[in-house]
């Protein structure tokens, strides 16, 4: 087992890949080792008894090395294991939807104290902006059984990952009669996709919000969807203006329809923007509008509620 994390170790050195490469390459084993033992945790690869109970084959050994090979050439490790821990499951992942982030666990933690504050057991209704791999949604579904949602999403891609992802953690038979996906078809439709339902009690979205302005890693550009990061894709094309911000005011402009008078709304928000879409938010008439921080001292959630 050491010396196989060695190996890994010796080969992210040799390529100057400095990406936590401790954590990676115990990502790598874990990943290896469970597909053909009862594995929940890396550390139990490390244990005394590890190498007893979880034998190292040839076959682990090559599969890992080849892991840490794709690695080394900038492919995301989560597209090359296939999977992702969120808040409190493993999620499918691919190169369709954006790999679900730690930020994005402060958006859910959010959801989930308010919500059971406010709705504990009885029924409520919830719409997501771009269902992307279903993290949120299958959060919500899972963690409130008589929640009734409704998601957009524009990739067809992405809506079978999300299906896949919501039999993994809801159960095979456990949404299906109280969540529904729908698909605009064009990346220009925002929040008046929900105006036909009725409206809802809660909204959650981690939108596309990424500006061409915006310091993003080379990797995310290379190899995680461009709709998922940037609103109004190809508005460039059209001689359009790039607009980050689209559908935040794209919800400002059609909460009135969408959520209920006593409704609430949480967004993931972009830390250089997120003052002036508070502000814009409190221009428009919400009785509370507050920022939460996520790890580093960035401002990452927006809560509004009527």
């Amino acid at each position: 087992m050491h010396s196989l994390k060695k190996k890994i170790l010796d080969l992210f050195a040799q390529h100057k890949h400095e990406k936590s490469p401790e954590a990676e390459a115990n990502l790598i084993l874990f990943n290896t080792f469970r597909r053909k033992y009862p594995v929940q945790k890396y550390s139990d690869l490390f244990t005394e008894r590890a190498a007893t109970k979880f034998p190292l084959t040839a076959e682990i050994e090559a599969e890992a090395m080849k892991m840490a090979e794709e690695r080394v050439k900038g492919i995301p490790l989560q597209h090359i294991t296939g999977n992702q821990f969120f808040f409190e499951h493993d999620y499918s992942v691919n190169s369709h939807v954006l790999i679900p982030r730690q930020e994005t666990e402060i958006l859910i933690s959010q959801v989930l104290e308010y919500g059971k504050k406010v709705w504990k057991g009885t029924s409520f209704r919830f719409a997501e902006l771009g269902l992307g791999s279903g993290i949120l949604s299958a959060e919500i579904l899972f963690h409130f059984k008589n929640s009734i949602g409704l998601a957009s999403e524009v990739s067809p891609q992405a809506i079978a990952l999300a299906r896949q992802n919501l039999d993994q953690v809801v159960g095979i038979g456990n949404w299906e009669d109280r969540f529904s996906i729908i698909e605009p078809g064009d990346t220009h439709i925002g929040f008046e996709i929900f105006e036909d339902y009725r409206p809802m009690d809660l909204i959650v979205s981690n939108p596309p919000y990424v500006s061409v302005n915006d310091d993003i890693e080379a990797e995310v550009l290379r190899h995680e969807p461009h709709t998922a990061l940037f609103p109004m894709l190809g508005a460039a094309n059209e001689g359009e203006k790039e607009n980050p911000n689209f559908f935040y005011e794209s919800f400002l402009h059609h909460h009135k329809k969408i959520l209920k008078p006593d409704g609430i709304a949480f967004f993931e928000v972009p830390h250089e923007r997120a003052q002036a879409i508070e502000h814009e938010f409190k221009n428009a008439g919400f009785s509370r509008v507050s920022l939460v921080s996520d790890l580093t001292g960035r401002s990452r959630v927006l809560v509004a509620q009527k």
